[in-house]
C-alpha cells in the first residue's frame, strides 16, 4: 500500500481526532503483564437518541441523558456522580471483534471512502449567524417605464415624510411583477447614493436595482401566503388562489399521496393513512426512540387520538385496520434513525441531491430536534409556515481532489425538515416548499440555513435542498403574482374603482391536469360566475360545459355578487393582523388589541381525558414589573398608564399569538381562558418554552429574569373561506340541487296538507299561534317559518318542535347566529330523555349545558365509543357565522337567508303575536317601534307584571346610610310602578371615554353599580338581574367593578338573545358633544334585542342629547318623553352612592368619607306623584372639575381609560 502524502495541518488534524475520545486513564495505567490476556474494561455503553434540547454545546452543563433503545448518538455521557465530559466512550471488545480475520490490505480503500466518523459536538462550532438583508418598507409612489426591459418605481419609506424618497429599479425577471401606485414592498437590499441628473428637480436620495444577482423586492409583505401556497403557484397560478378563497377544497398537506379523494373534505384512506405515519413519525423525533415498541407505542397514541378517531369514523374503518395500514407504512422508521440519527456520521447516511452533478458525496447525521410543527410568520419576506421539524444536524461534505484524494469538511447547521408520506410524485412543488421553510428557519433562529431536508417515507429517500438564490428569487417572483391578484381582488370589489383587472389568472388549458385538479369545481365556477367567460375551443372547454352548463345567469349573478361581499368582510383580516410588525406592543396596546409587557408567571399541563386539546397547556402571564418579583403585577408606570387588562377588544374565547419582543413574531398561537384584571390565561396545544425559544433563536441576548411577551388578538380569516365554499357548493355540478333552487331560484316550498296529524302530538299547553307553528313544521316538505315577536315563545316553541320530530324519528339540526340563543333552548331540553350534543368551545356555551359537550362524556378509545357519541345523538346544535364588515353589510350581507325566505314565500310564515314575557309598559316601547302594535301581552298577569323588592325597608336604611338626600334617584328607580324608564346623564355628567379604538363610559359604569348594590341589597336575587350594553369594552368595565357578584349576567346584544330576567339594566355608554353615536347604536335590531329581555323593569341610561341625534332613537324619545318615562339625573349624582361599590382587590382604591350633600338640594318630603318620574329633584352643584377631590373616581379614571 502506498503512503498517500498529506499536508501538515491536515495530519495534526487527524491525530487530534484519533485521540480526541480516549480520556486520561489510557495514559496513566500501568503496563499490562499480559497483553493479550488483559482487556480495557469499558464504560457501559449508553444509547442515546435526539435530545430536545436548545444546544447541543451545553450539554456539559445539563447532562440529561435518556436511555434509549434506538441508534447511539453522543450526547455528554456521565463519567462519575460527581463528573462529567463531553467524550465519546468505546466499547473496545466489540471495536477489535474479529480483528484476526481483517483484511489490511483493504485499508487503502478504506480510507478513501468515508468512514463513521466519531465527533465530539463541542468541537463544530453553532451554524453560523444570519447576515440579515437590509429590509426598508416602501409605499410606492408612481410606476415609470423604461427602454431596455427595465421597470422604475420612485417610491417613499413608509411612515415617512415626502424627504425619504427613493428610487427603485427593477431589471430582468422582476420587471414582470406587477406593483402599482399605492402598493406596500419590502425592499431587500441596500440603496445607494442617487446621482441626479444636473436637469433633474426631484428630491430622490437613494437607488437601488434588483436584479438576478442582487437585491430581492417582496409585493404587499402584510399578505403572509403559505410556503404550501407558493410552491403550487409555479405549476398553475390560479390553483392556489382557488384554494386559498375556498379553504376547505385545499388539500391535506401532510400527504403527497395520489390517491387523494377527489371529494373536497373527505380524504381517501392513503391520505389519513399518510397523516397518521406524519404524526408518528414527528413522535418518534421528539421521543428520540425509534425501536419497534416505541414505534408501536406511538402508531397507538395516534390512531386513538381524538383527531385519530375523527378520521377514522369519516372513513368507516376501525381501529385494527388503520393500526395495520400504518404500521405497514412504518416500516422504514428505525432505518432512517439507524442512518441519520446520533452524532455519529454514518456511510449509509447518504443525502440525494439531483441537481449536484458534481462528483461529490454528503451525508447527515441529526444530532437535535428544536421542533416539531413549529409555525412560523415571515413579515420579511410576505411568508408563513408550518414546519414539520426543525433539526440541528452534522452535514458532511466530500469533494474529489487530485488523484482520486477526498476531502472532507463537517459542519453543524439548523435545517427545516419536510415529511412526505406519499410518493415522489409532486417534486418540484415538496422542494419548493422545503426552499422557502430555509428562509422562514433562518429569520427564526438568526442563523445561516443553507438547504433544507425532504425525506420520502415511501421510498426512504433524504434529498438536500439547497437554498439557491436562483430558485428562491422564482419563488418570490411567484409570491409576488399571487399577492397581486389577492389584493386586485379587493380593488375590484370597490365600486370607485373604474379599471376593472382580472380577479385570476388564466386558466392552465391542459384538459389532462384541469380534469385531475382538486379545484376544478371551484375554478370552472369562478371562470363562469365571475370572469363570465365564453369558451367554445379551448382544450379545456368540454370540461367547462360539462361542469357549468347547468347554470342559469340568475344564478351566475347570485354567486357574483354574495361572492364579492364575502371578500369585503375579508378586508379586516390583512388591516389588523399587519399590526403584530408595523406597530409596537405599547402602541398597539392602546388601540385596544394587544398586551404588552407581560410575563409568564405560571404554568400547569392538563391531560384529562376529553379536555380540548387547545387547553391542555395552560399558561398565566401578568404584567412585568421590571423587577424579578411578580408580588404586585399591575405596575403604574406602564407607557399607556394601564392598570387592567380588561381594557381592550380582546375576552374569553378569542384567538391570540403570543410573541417575544421585539422580532420573534408568533411565536405560539392559543385561545383566552380567563381574563381578570390583573391576569391572562391562554390556553395552547403545545408546550412553550420561551426560555428555550429566545436562547436558541437570540442567543446574544442576554438572559434575564424573565422574558418580556406580548400578546396580541389574532384575526382568522379561514371562516370566510368556509363561507364561500359553502356557498360554492350550491353551484357545483351534481351540488346541493334542491337547496340552489330553494335558497337561490326561491322556489315555492311545499307543504302535505293531506298529511294525518295525531293531535295528540301537539302539545295542548301551547297557544294557538304555537299550536299552529308545531302543525306547520311537522307538515313542511322543504322548509317552514316561525316568525316570533319578542317574547311570543319562540324559545318554547322550537323545543316543543324537536321533541315532537325526535319521537318521529328525525334527526335535527339546531343553529343560531349566537352561543346564547343556542343554549336557550338547550336549557329547555335539559332534561330530555334522548341525547343532545352541543358543539362549540367550551368557554362560550352556558354552565349548564356542559353536560351535552363531548368535553363533559368519557374519552373515547375506540371508533365504536365515539360513533357512539357522535352519531347517536338525534339533536346536534352549534352556531353558525356572522358578518359585521359595515361595507359588506351594505352591500346586502347582513341580509338573513331568514329574511330573503320570509320576504319571497310569507305563506310560509306562521306568526306568534302572544308574548308572555314582558309587561305591557316595556313591551309598548316595541310594539310601537317595530311592530306596528301587532304584539298583544298573553295575558292580564303579563300585562300588570311588576318588580317587587323582597326587602324595601332594607332600600330605605340603604339611601339614609348612603346619599341621606331626599327624593334619592335610586328610590325612584326602584317604585314599582316604575317599569321602564330613561336615566338621562346629560347633567351629571358622563361622558364616554376612549379606549384606543374602543369606547367606555366610567360615570355610567358606576351609576350601574350603584343601583345593583341597591337591589341586592334590598334581597333581589343576582340571577334576577342582567346588565345589557352594545360595547364589549363596557361590559368589561363592568365586569371588573361587578366581580363579587357572580350570579348577574353581563352580555353584549347578541348574547342576551334568550336570556330574560326580571331587571334589566341597559348601559348605552355613548355621550359626547358632537352627538356621534356610532353605527352599533344605529342597528336598531340589536337596540330591540337590549329592549325585550326584562320582564317587569327595564332601566335605560344614556345620554338624550347624544342618542336623540339619531333618526332611530329620536321616535324612542318622543315615546318615553309622552309617557314621562325620563328621568333626568342631577349634577353630581354619581357621586351620592359612592362607596356602595367594593374596591377590587387587584386594584385597591382609597377610602373616602361620604361625600358632602349639596348645599342647594333641600328636603322634599312630599309623597310619591302616581308616576315617580314627574316630579323634579333638586339641582346638585357642580364642582369645577368631575375629578376634582374625587379620589375614588380618579383612580378608576387613571386605571381604566
Amino acid at each position: 500500500m502506498h503512503p498517500i502524502a498529506k499536508p501538515t495541518k491536515e495530519e495534526e488534524d487527524f491525530m487530534k481526532a484519533l485521540f480526541a475520545d480516549l480520556d486520561e486513564r489510557v495514559f496513566n495505567s500501568d503496563p499490562s503483564p499480559s497483553p493479550v490476556s488483559v482487556k480495557l474494561t469499558p464504560k457501559k455503553n449508553i444509547h442515546v437518541g435526539i435530545r430536545n434540547d436548545a444546544s447541543l454545546s451545553e450539554s456539559t452543563s445539563s447532562p440529561n441523558v435518556q436511555n434509549d433503545k434506538g441508534p447511539s448518538g453522543c450526547i455528554a455521557l456521565q463519567e462519575s456522580a460527581n463528573k462529567s465530559e463531553s467524550v465519546r466512550v468505546l466499547d473496545m471488545d466489540a471495536l477489535c471483534e474479529g480483528a484476526e480475520s481483517w483484511d489490511w490490505n483493504d485499508m487503502e480503500i478504506d480510507l478513501d471512502q468515508a468512514t463513521t466518523e466519531t465527533v465530539v459536538l463541542n468541537n463544530y462550532p453553532p451554524p453560523p449567524q444570519l447576515i440579515r438583508p437590509i429590509c426598508t418598507r416602501c409605499k410606492v409612489l408612481e410606476v415609470l417605464y423604461s427602454e431596455f426591459s427595465t421597470k422604475r418605481l420612485l417610491v417613499k419609506v413608509d411612515g415617512k415624510g415626502d424627504n425619504h424618497r427613493r428610487e427603485v429599479i427593477l431589471q430582468q425577471d422582476w420587471v414582470q411583477t406587477d406593483v402599482v401606485a399605492g402598493d406596500i414592498i419590502n425592499i431587500l437590499g441596500e440603496f445607494t447614493s442617487y446621482a441626479a441628473p444636473s436637469s433633474s428637480s426631484s428630491n430622490i436620495t437613494l437607488t437601488i436595482t434588483i436584479d438576478s444577482r442582487s437585491g430581492m423586492l417582496i409585493l404587499q409583505p402584510d399578505l403572509l401566503l403559505s410556503a404550501t401556497t407558493i410552491a403550487n403557484a409555479p405549476s398553475c397560478t390560479r390553483r392556489p388562489l382557488i384554494s386559498l378563497m375556498l379553504a376547505s377544497n385545499a388539500p391535506s398537506p401532510p400527504s403527497s399521496t395520489p390517491e387523494a379523494s377527489p371529494v373536497p373534505n373527505s380524504p381517501g384512506e392513503a391520505v389519513v393513512w399518510g397523516n397518521f405515519l406524519h404524526e408518528v413519525m414527528q413522535k418518534c423525533l421528539a421521543a428520540g426512540t425509534w425501536d419497534k415498541k416505541s414505534v408501536e407505542d406511538n402508531i397507538e397514541n395516534v390512531v386513538r387520538s381524538p383527531n385519530g378517531l375523527r378520521e377514522l369514523v369519516k372513513l368507516g374503518v376501525g381501529i385494527e385496520r388503520a393500526r395495520s395500514e400504518v404500521r405497514a407504512r412504518s416500516g422504514g422508521l428505525y432505518e432512517f434513525s439507524h442512518r441519520y440519527v446520533g452524532c455519529d456520521i454514518k456511510p449509509t447516511g447518504k443525502l440525494s441531491d439531483s441537481r449536484d452533478t458534481s462528483d461529490s458525496a454528503s451525508r447527515l447525521a441529526i444530532t437535535s430536534l428544536y421542533e416539531v410543527e413549529e409555525d412560523i410568520w415571515s413579515p420579511t419576506y410576505g411568508i408563513k409556515g408550518k414546519l414539520d421539524a426543525s433539526l440541528q444536524a452534522l452535514v458532511q461534505e466530500e469533494l474529489q481532489g487530485l488523484k482520486n484524494y477526498r476531502t472532507s469538511n463537517t459542519r453543524m447547521w439548523s435545517l427545516p425538515f419536510e415529511i412526505k408520506t406519499g410518493r415522489a410524485i409532486a417534486v418540484l412543488e415538496h422542494r419548493a416548499q422545503t426552499l422557502l421553510y430555509t428562509l422562514l428557519m433562518a429569520e427564526r433562529y438568526d442563523v445561516e440555513v443553507p438547504s433544507g431536508l425532504l425525506y420520502y417515507t415511501h421510498s426512504e429517500e433524504l434529498i438536500r435542498v439547497p437554498a439557491a438564490r436562483n430558485e428562491v428569487k422564482a419563488l418570490l417572483i411567484a409570491r409576488n403574482e399571487l399577492a397581486s391578484y389577492m389584493m386586485r381582488k379587493r380593488i375590484l370589489n370597490d365600486d370607485s374603482d373604474q379599471h376593472v383587472q382580472p380577479l385570476l389568472p388564466p386558466t392552465l388549458d391542459d384538459g389532462y391536469k384541469c380534469k385531475k385538479c382538486y379545484v376544478v369545481n371551484g375554478c370552472m365556477l369562478y371562470r363562469k360566475a365571475i370572469e363570465n367567460v365564453q369558451d367554445d375551443f379551448s382544450p379545456i372547454s368540454e370540461l367547462y360545459s360539462k361542469r357549468t352548463s347547468h347554470l342559469t345567469q340568475a344564478q351566475c349573478d347570485f354567486f357574483k355578487k354574495w361572492e364579492t361581499l364575502v371578500s369585503m368582510e375579508e378586508q379586516d383580516v390583512v388591516r389588523f393582523r399587519k399590526e403584530l410588525w408595523t406597530m409596537n406592543a405599547e402602541d398597539r396596546e392602546k388601540k385596544g388589541r394587544c398586551f404588552a409587557k407581560m410575563v409568564v408567571q405560571d404554568y400547569k399541563r392538563d391531560d384529562t381525558p376529553g379536555v380540548a386539546r387547545m387547553h391542555q397547556h395552560i399558561y398565566k402571564f401578568v404584567r412585568a414589573t421590571g423587577s424579578s418579583n411578580l408580588t404586585h403585577p399591575i405596575s403604574s408606570q406602564l407607557a399607556d398608564g394601564s392598570m387592567t387588562l380588561l381594557n381592550g377588544s380582546m375576552s374569553t374565547g378569542d384567538a391570540v399569538t403570543v410573541s417575544l419582543d421585539p422580532d420573534l413574531i408568533a411565536i405560539a398561537r392559543g385561545f383566552i381562558i380567563e381574563l381578570d384584571p390583573d391576569h391572562i390565561t391562554i390556553g395552547f396545544d403545545h408546550e412553550v418554552d420561551f426560555n428555550r425559544i429566545l436562547q436558541r433563536s437570540r442567543p446574544a441576548i442576554p438572559r434575564s429574569s424573565c422574558i418580556i411577551c406580548r400578546i396580541d388578538k389574532d384575526e382568522f380569516g379561514s371562516g370566510l373561506g368556509r363561507i364561500r365554499d359553502n356557498l360554492a357548493r350550491l353551484f357545483y355540478l351534481n351540488g346541493d340541487v334542491k337547496r340552489l333552487s330553494l335558497v337561490v331560484d326561491l322556489a315555492s316550498p311545499q307543504f302535505d296538507d293531506d298529511l294525518f296529524l295525531d293531535e295528540s302530538e301537539v302539545p295542548s299547553h301551547l297557544n294557538v299561534n304555537q299550536q299552529d307553528a308545531v302543525r306547520k313544521v311537522l307538515t313542511a316538505k322543504d322548509y317552514a317559518i316561525i316568525l316570533g315577536m319578542p317574547g311570543t315563545g319562540k324559545t318554547s316553541t322550537i323545543a316543543e318542535i324537536i321533541n315532537v320530530l325526535v319521537k318521529r324519528g328525525k334527526t335535527v339540526l339546531l343553529a343560531s347566529y349566537t352561543h346564547s340563543a343556542v343554549d336557550a333552548i338547550l336549557l329547555k331540553l335539559k332534561d330530555a330523555e334522548y341525547p343532545i350534543l352541543r358543539l362549540g368551545s367550551l368557554e362560550k356555551v352556558h354552565p349548564e349545558v356542559h353536560k351535552f359537550t363531548l368535553s363533559h362524556q368519557a374519552h373515547p378509545t375506540t371508533v365504536e365509543q365515539l360513533e357512539h357519541q357522535i352519531l347517536r345523538p338525534p339533536v346536534v346544535a352549534t352556531t353558525c357565522l356572522s358578518v359585521d364588515h359595515r361595507d359588506a353589510c351594505r352591500g346586502g350581507l347582513d341580509v338573513s337567508l331568514f329574511k330573503r325566505l320570509v320576504d319571497a314565500h310569507p305563506q310560509a310564515v306562521v306568526d306568534l303575536v302572544y308574548q308572555y314575557r314582558m309587561n305591557s309598559d316595556i313591551m309598548l316601547l316595541s310594539n310601537k317601534l317595530i311592530y306596528s302594535g301587532r304584539l298583544r301581552c298573553g295575558s292580564k298577569t303579563v300585562a300588570e307584571r311588576a318588580f317587587v323588592l323582597p326587602n324595601r325597608k332594607a332600600l330605605r336604611s340603604w339611601c339614609k346610610n348612603t346619599c341621606q338626600i331626599k327624593p334619592c334617584w335610586i328610590k325612584t328607580l326602584l317604585e314599582e310602578n316604575c317599569k321602564a324608564v330613561f336615566v338621562d346623564t346629560d347633567k351629571v355628567p358622563a361622558q364616554e371615554d376612549h379606549v384606543g379604538d374602543l369606547i367606555q363610559n366610567d360615570v355610567e359604569a358606576r351609576l350601574v353599580c350603584q343601583l345593583i348594590e341597591a337591589l341586592t341589597h334590598c334581597g333581589v336575587a343576582e340571577d334576577q338581574i342582567g346588565v345589557i350594553s352594545l360595547y364589549r369594552q363596557q361590559i368589561k368595565l363592568l365586569s371588573h367593578l361587578l366581580h363579587l357578584h357572580k350570579g348577574i349576567e353581563l352580555l353584549t346584544a347578541d348574547r342576551s338573545q334568550g336570556r330574560d330576567k326580571d331587571c334589566i339594566i341597559i348601559s348605552m355608554v355613548k355621550s359626547n358633544t358632537s352627538g356621534q353615536i356610532g353605527d352599533l347604536l344605529k342597528d336598531w335590531r340589536r337596540i330591540n334585542v337590549s329592549f325585550t329581555r326584562a320582564r317587569s323593569k327595564l332601566i335605560i341610561f344614556g345620554s338624550r342629547s347624544t342618542l336623540r341625534s339619531a333618526p332611530v332613537m329620536a321616535e324612542f324619545f318622543d315615546l318615553v318623553e309622552s309617557r314621562g318615562w325620563v328621568l333626568s339625573l342631577e349634577p353630581g349624582c354619581h357621586t351620592l352612592h359612592e362607596r356602595s361599590v367594593e374596591p377590587t382587590p387587584s386594584a385597591p382604591m382609597p377610602v373616602v368619607p361620604p361625600p358632602k350633600r349639596p348645599a342647594n338640594l333641600d328636603d322634599n318630603k312630599e309623597n310619591l306623584a302616581s308616576n315617580p318620574l314627574q316630579r323634579r329633584a333638586k339641582k346638585a352643584k357642580t364642582e369645577q372639575g368631575i375629578l376634582k377631590g374625587r379620589p375614588m373616581l380618579r383612580d378608576i379614571m387613571n386605571g381604566l381609560a
